[in-house]
């Protein structure tokens, strides 16, 4: 039998076609599965960086870090204190010294100088202390006692200054003015003199003059040089962490980027010869938003939230304790102070308003604290320093 070539030529087309067909679908098929996989993986990054975004509230991570270095005296109170920061990511630097004098709530003692605050409430209380007064987040203390703040002096080979004027212990002369190397033990009593009649404000320049020194002197290894300080050295950050930051500061000074300021404040009528500050808050603010704005944490410019601590029971300290509960749910601690009697049992949230609103804001405070929301009531006895009082009793748990 023979074929017909034509009806032959339009079979071999037919089956080509049919092929081409099925590869189109193969490779549509191939498309599709590949798109499918494409949706997934697309899918699965938008949902993680989701999630992270909205853990971080839309806001960048904090990157600088702030450290409050003081010089302590022998009976514990601070000779000098100042707030150092450094933002390794926009390669800047501040210090800011501040004043013995000025106010500040010690959280679980009350109102004292702030030179006391580290007598008192040691290295922790002056910490958040000074970041109540301030309304920033700081992020650990370095405490020096005199011989390690002289050999920390010593072993950057002593101190290039200009003393400004004759310095007196008693009636001897211990510095003439005139530039000079100053060693350990000098450069502290410089950095720390006032003269007859003179203002706070020459004594903080001649601190940060003495700073402004140690800081240029730095030598590359900062951490072999903090752990050489020995015992009067005290830090809750540890060495590698606080160098990190002093390493940071010699940066920023080196690229003119390291500002200093004087925290700003107001003259108080002490009712005796001691001279008494109280802070500036309009200066202060602004100097918060030009130095560490970074740093100023969630809350702390809200309306509305400040809380007062009572304590009721007489434990000392427990103002603090309430405060590491308050800062990080968004409050501001107004400060704390014995309550009018101790013995009570169970704490009460106390707001101003008996709306809805008052009691949405006190049931926020009492899920801060631990406490059940029946511990809200509304009471018009506390004045206008605070929107929430709590009056701590023995329910309380500080964990």
């Amino acid at each position: 039998m023979t074929l017909d070539p034509v009806g032959s030529r339009l079979g071999r087309r037919a089956q080509l076609r049919a092929r081409r067909r099925q590869q189109r679908r193969r490779l549509v098929a191939a498309g599709i599965a590949a798109l499918v996989v494409l949706l997934v993986l697309v899918t699965v990054v938008l949902v993680k960086t989701g999630g992270s975004s909205s853990k971080r509230g839309g806001t960048p991570p904090r990157t600088q870090q702030t450290v409050l270095l003081q010089v302590a005296a022998p009976d514990g109170t601070a000779r000098a204190s100042a707030l150092l920061a450094h933002d390794p990511a926009s390669r800047s630097g501040a210090v800011v010294l501040v004043p013995p004098q000025v106010l500040a709530n010690v959280p679980g003692i009350g109102s004292l100088p702030f030179g006391r605050a580290l007598q008192t409430g040691k290295a922790t209380g002056a910490r958040n202390a000074l970041s109540d007064l301030m309304g920033v987040t700081i992020d650990g203390s370095w405490v020096l006692d005199g011989p390690a703040f002289g050999r920390l002096v010593d072993q950057l080979g002593g101190l290039e200054v200009n003393v400004d004027a004759v310095v007196l212990s008693g009636r001897t002369v211990v510095l003439q003015p005139g530039q000079q190397r100053l060693g350990g033990s000098p450069a502290l009593t410089y950095a720390t003199y006032l003269g007859p009649g003179e203002q706070e404000e020459t004594r903080l320049t001649r601190l940060q003059s003495v700073l402004d020194a140690i800081i240029s002197a730095l030598p590359k290894d900062v951490n072999a040089l903090v752990g050489a300080l020995g015992s009067g050295s005290r830090t809750n950050l540890g060495a590698g962490t606080l160098a990190g930051v002093l390493s940071g500061l010699k940066q920023d000074d080196s690229a003119q980027e390291l500002q200093y300021r004087s925290l700003p404040v107001i003259t108080v009528d002490s009712g005796s010869d001691e001279v008494r500050f109280r802070i500036d808050p309009a200066a202060t603010r602004k100097l918060v938003d030009d130095l560490l704005a970074a740093s100023v944490p969630p809350g702390a410019r809200a309306e509305g939230n400040r809380v007062l601590v009572l304590n009721g029971v007489g434990t000392p300290g427990l103002g603090e304790k309430v405060r590491a509960k308050l800062i990080p749910a968004g409050f501001v601690f107004a400060g704390s102070r014995n309550a009018p009697t101790f013995g009570c049992v169970k704490t009460e949230v106390l707001v101003r308003d008996p709306t809805t609103s008052g009691a949405d804001l006190g049931a926020r405070v009492a899920k801060a604290l631990g406490v059940p929301d029946s511990s809200v009531k509304s009471s018009t006895s506390f004045g206008t320093i605070a929107d929430v009082v709590v009056v701590v009793c023995k329910d309380f748990k500080a964990k």
